[in-house]
């Protein structure tokens, strides 16, 4: 008998219906085992909106002998999950979420799979400081985080996110030496300046955070301020965090060059989540 296909491997390893899946494998064409691999990898990614919903922040957290909130997991695994699509994977996953974009005409140096984001991404719309037009570069798989980060956004009010900075090109040295970058040189990190809310509110980083260098962001040590900019900047941060959606959050208590953005990262490869 020749060996499972990798959707009949799927169900064995998730225990339900072990010779049923094996059965129901071989009477599929290839085509249709890609595409059920597909949606299966889609489903997993995307998860439930639920998935991405914000913890209440400091008041539970009083009320349950902890000033923040529970503690970051190690593992961030939605983005483990993101990181670990290929190019092809990561669009139909970007084209299923419904998520504006274009590809890019051009390979830009560093980026895996360049795209364009073109307009709001579950509601919120991201875009560069002093740039009313949301055409975006990153890589796909950044962009797929921000489907999972949108709904955690929308659902404390906010509808624009100002950023900083996503790509930043490495030099020709650089690209080189390591055809796809991490970081900014990959397209896979995002610094996120200000947020706008829906009653036209904005809170930044920089003026609304209140933070002190290396003191703990998130967790039962954390203590939050009582500003309501700082507990929602604190919930965007950390809840993030908490949802794996990105393996890097670093805020102002990690360095003096993050005091005015929170960096939220992408990293291939890894199993570790590094929130500061």
């Amino acid at each position: 008998m020749s060996a499972p296909t990798a959707y009949a491997q799927r169900a064995i390893v998730d225990g339900g219906g072990t010779d049923a899946a094996v059965a129901d494998a071989s009477l599929q064409s290839p085509h249709e085992n890609a595409e059920h691999t597909d949606e299966s990898v889609a489903s997993r990614v995307l998860g439930n909106p639920d998935d991405d919903l914000p913890d209440p922040v400091a008041e539970d957290g009083e009320r349950s002998g902890t000033l923040e909130g529970e503690a970051i997991p190690e593992t961030p695994m939605t983005a483990h999950e993101i990181a670990a699509l290929s190019d092809a994977q990561c669009l139909r996953v970007l084209r299923r979420a419904e998520v504006p974009f274009e590809l890019s005409d051009r390979q830009w140096r560093g980026i895996s799979q360049p795209i364009w984001i073109t307009g709001p991404i579950g509601g919120v719309t991201y875009r560069g400081s002093g740039h009313p037009r949301v055409r975006e570069l990153v890589d796909c798989r950044l962009a797929v985080a921000l489907v999972r980060f949108s709904r955690l956004l929308r659902a404390v009010h906010v509808h624009t996110l100002i950023h900083l900075s996503t790509y930043r090109a490495p030099t020709e040295s650089e690209a080189q030496r390591r055809p796809v970058q991490t970081r900014h040189p990959g397209g896979m990190a995002i610094d996120a300046g200000s947020f706008v809310l829906d009653d036209g509110r904005t809170f930044s980083v920089l003026a609304d955070f209140h933070g002190r260098m290396r003191r703990p962001v998130c967790g039962p040590m954390a203590h939050v301020p009582r500003d309501e900019g700082a507990r929602l900047l604190r919930t965007i941060a950390c809840d993030s965090a908490r949802r794996g959606i990105f393996h890097v959050v670093l805020t102002p208590n990690f360095n003096r060059p993050h005091r005015n953005h929170f960096h939220l990262e992408i990293t291939r490869g890894v199993q570790w989540q590094y929130v500061h």
